[in-house]
C-alpha cells in the first residue's frame, strides 16, 4: 500500500482525529508538570504551588504565544486581537467554561493519581454527545448511546463509589503513596466532585467551539480561553486570603512552568482545529487516548501501577470507544457505497433514455 493511498484512505478522512490525538499528548505533558509542581516530594509544603497560581503562569504564557502567533499571521487571522464581533460573547463564554474545565483537572491532581484524574474526565464524551444532540441538533444514534453507557460504567469502576463498592480498606502506605494519591476518603471525594465540575466545563467547551465553527479563527478560541483564565486566576490569587503569589525558586520549577505554557498553547490550537473538523460527539471520544499517556507518566515518574479496578475501567472505556469508532466507520462506508450506487444507477438510466 503506497503512502499516497494511505494518505487518501486513512489520514485525510481522519485528519481532525489525528490533530486531537496529538493535542492530548501535549495535554498529558501539562498534566504531569502540574502534578509534579503540586506534589513534588523534594519540596516543602510551603513551597508547593497551588492550582490557581499554576493556571496564572501557564495561561499568561499561552496568551502571549497567541498574541505573537496572531501578529505573525495577520493576513490569515482576521479581526485581531478580539475576533469577529458576532462571536465575541461566545468566545468569552468559551473562556469561562474552559476555566472550570482546566481548574477541575488541576485541583484533582493534588489528591488523585494522574491516571484516575484523567480517566474521570472521560465522562465528558457521554455528556458532550447528549449536549450536541440537544443544542446542536447533531445525530445521536443508538450505537453512540450504547457506547456512552458502556464508557460510563468504566468510569464508575474507576471512581468506585462507596454506596456500590463499600469502604475501601487500605494496607500499609508509604509517604510516596500519599503523594501519588491521597489516602483520605474525604479529600478524595472533594477532588472527584471538583473534577466532575471540570467535566461539565469541558463538555461545554466542545459544544461552544463546535457552534462557533469557522466563524472565528481557531487561535481566537485559544486566546480568549487563556486570557479569561489568566484574569480569573489572578483575581483568585490576589483576593483569596489563604493564597499568595509565589515565584518558582528552582530551575526545575521554571522549566515545568515553561513547559506548561508552551504545551498549553500547542494543545489548545490543535484541539480547536481538531474539533472544528469533527462532529462534537465523535471528536470528544478521542479524549480516551489520554489513558495511555496517563498510565505511562504514573509508572515512569511515580512507579505507581493502577489497581485492578482502574485496569478494568480502562479496558471497558477503551474497548467501547474503539468499537463505536469502528462501527461508525463501517456505517459511513455503507452509506457512501449506497450513495455511489444510487448515483451510478441514475446516470445509467439517463444513458438508456
Amino acid at each position: 500500500m503506497t503512502l499516497q493511498r494511505i494518505s487518501k484512505d486513512y489520514l485525510k478522512p481522519n485528519y481532525g482525529l489525528i490533530l486531537l490525538i496529538v493535542s492530548y499528548f501535549f495535554n498529558s505533558s501539562m498534566v504531569v508538570s502540574t502534578k509534579v509542581l503540586e506534589n513534588d516530594p523534594l519540596e516543602t509544603s510551603q513551597s508547593r504551588i497551588n492550582p490557581l497560581q499554576i493556571l496564572l503562569v501557564r495561561m499568561s504564557i499561552t496568551y502571549c504565544c497567541t498574541l505573537v502567533y496572531m501578529h505573525w499571521n495577520k493576513q490569515s487571522v482576521p479581526d485581531i486581537p478580539w475576533g469577529p464581533a458576532p462571536c465575541r460573547k461566545w468566545l468569552i463564554l468559551r473562556g469561562i467554561m474552559g476555566f472550570f474545565g482546566v481548574f477541575g483537572m488541576y485541583f484533582s491532581l493534588m489528591y488523585l493519581s494522574i491516571s484516575d484524574a484523567v480517566l474521570i474526565t472521560f465522562m465528558s464524551p457521554t455528556l458532550t454527545i447528549f449536549l450536541s444532540f440537544l443544542l446542536l441538533g447533531e445525530p445521536f444514534s443508538k450505537l453512540e448511546a450504547l457506547g456512552s453507557l458502556i464508557s460510563f460504567s468504566g468510569v464508575v469502576l474507576i471512581i468506585r463509589p462507596t454506596f456500590l463498592f463499600g469502604e475501601q480498606t487500605q494496607g500499609q502506605q508509604s509517604p510516596q503513596d500519599d503523594i501519588v494519591e491521597t489516602q483520605n476518603p474525604k479529600l478524595r471525594l472533594i477532588a472527584i466532585g471538583v473534577s466532575l465540575l471540570g467535566v461539565c466545563g469541558l463538555s461545554s467547551v466542545y459544544i461552544i467551539i463546535r457552534y462557533i465553527g469557522n466563524k472565528a479563527h481557531a487561535i481566537m478560541s485559544v486566546s480568549y480561553f487563556s486570557l479569561v483564565t489568566t484574569v480569573v486566576a489572578a483575581l483568585g490569587v490576589l483576593l483569596i486570603p489563604s493564597m499568595f503569589l509565589q515565584l518558582p525558586h528552582s530551575w526545575k520549577q521554571w522549566g515545568l512552568f515553561l513547559n506548561l505554557g508552551i504545551s498549553g498553547f500547542i494543545h489548545q490550537i490543535l484541539l480547536t482545529m481538531g474539533i472544528q473538523r469533527e462532529r462534537a460527539g465523535r471528536g470528544s471520544l478521542m479524549t480516551y487516548t489520554q489513558v495511555i499517556y496517563a498510565v505511562f507518566w504514573d509508572v515512569v515518574l511515580f512507579h505507581h501501577w493502577p489497581n485492578i479496578w482502574t485496569w478494568c475501567g480502562m479496558a471497558v472505556i477503551v474497548s467501547s470507544t474503539i468499537w463505536v469508532i469502528n462501527m461508525r466507520a463501517s456505517k459511513q462506508n455503507v452509506v457512501a457505497t449506497a450513495e455511489l450506487l444510487s448515483t451510478s444507477d441514475f446516470e445509467l438510466d439517463d444513458l438508456e433514455d
